[in-house]
């Protein structure tokens, strides 16, 4: 079953004269197997979005189901994992076996099915055994992120949420993290990611949902977000644009380099066979 917003909206500092709506009225259904990506400018609303998904915050008012039951409900919050945009804040054990068994063990899973979904886990998380002993804050950027998913993923959640997963990682970190994510993704959890770096995950999205100043102001999919010219756009979408705008007929739909160069020679080949054929003398 989906996640489902009806007509939520969120205060902060409600009923004082410091009075923000963080969130007005959004409507948004996330269907079960959907890489998902929440985009949108710095204050727009995106973080309290996702918040809501597993009661960290409760709407003012509307309604939230996941599953069809309340956020805040017990099930639910052993199905929503959540991985916040500092993996080193939400890192307190002493080691990372420690670290990832938490969550099962706070949830009642006995020693022995623990240790198996640590291990599990691990693996999902492109982790290797030999690091379980070592505390998780003296790990690279890379490698605390990929623990932070571990530790969510020890619950075997339905959905996966993440805040600017990939900020402030390497180039290597980055691409262990999506590689990570694409594996995730394909055992059949819900990846829910919110990001600036569309230059990494626009290839991945399925969904797309853009907010503004609180409200929903695009949902769909990356295709119709293309069409509907919504910004931002990956460097590379970018440029596609502007060659069209130039009068390059290119196709919109292209989302990494590898596309966008096959499209570029393709369209060359296309002009140079056009130009040889224009310069041929004609037949009597």
């Amino acid at each position: 079953m989906p996640i489902i917003l009806e007509n939520v909206s969120v205060f902060y500092s409600k009923n004082t004269p410091l009075e923000i709506a963080a969130l007005k009225d959004v409507n948004l259904r996330i269907e079960r197997g959907e890489f998902v990506g929440i985009l949108g400018e710095k204050g727009a609303g995106k973080s309290t979005l996702i918040k809501l998904f597993n009661g960290l915050l409760r709407p003012d008012s509307g309604k939230i189901t996941v599953n069809g039951l309340d956020p805040s409900s017990k099930q639910v919050k052993s199905k929503v994992g959540m991985v916040f945009q500092q993996a080193a804040d939400q890192l307190f054990c002493r080691t990372v076996y420690e670290e990832i068994a938490f969550g099962p063990l706070n949830f009642g899973y006995s020693r022995k099915e623990t240790e198996e979904r640590v291990f599990e886990a691990l693996e999902a998380a492109s982790l290797d055994r030999s690091m379980l002993s070592r505390d998780p804050l003296s790990l690279s950027g890379g490698e605390m992120q990929r623990v932070a998913l571990a530790s969510a993923l020890a619950l075997r959640p339905d959905y996966l949420v993440l805040d600017e997963p990939i900020t402030g990682l390497d180039p290597a970190g980055k691409k262990e993290i999506l590689d990570t994510l694409k594996k995730i993704k394909g055992q059949g959890t819900t990846i829910i990611t919110v990001t600036h770096n569309l230059k990494g995950f626009f290839p991945l999205l399925e969904k797309i949902i853009l907010v503004k100043e609180g409200r929903i102001g695009f949902q769909g999919s990356r295709k119709e977000y293309m069409e509907a010219e919504n910004v931002p756009l990956p460097p590379i979408a970018s440029m596609m644009r502007e060659l069209s705008s130039r009068g390059v007929p290119v196709n919109l739909a292209i989302f990494s380099v590898e596309e966008a160069l096959e499209e570029i020679l393709k369209v060359k080949s296309m002009i140079e066979k056009g130009k040889a054929e224009e310069t041929q003398p004609e037949k009597l």
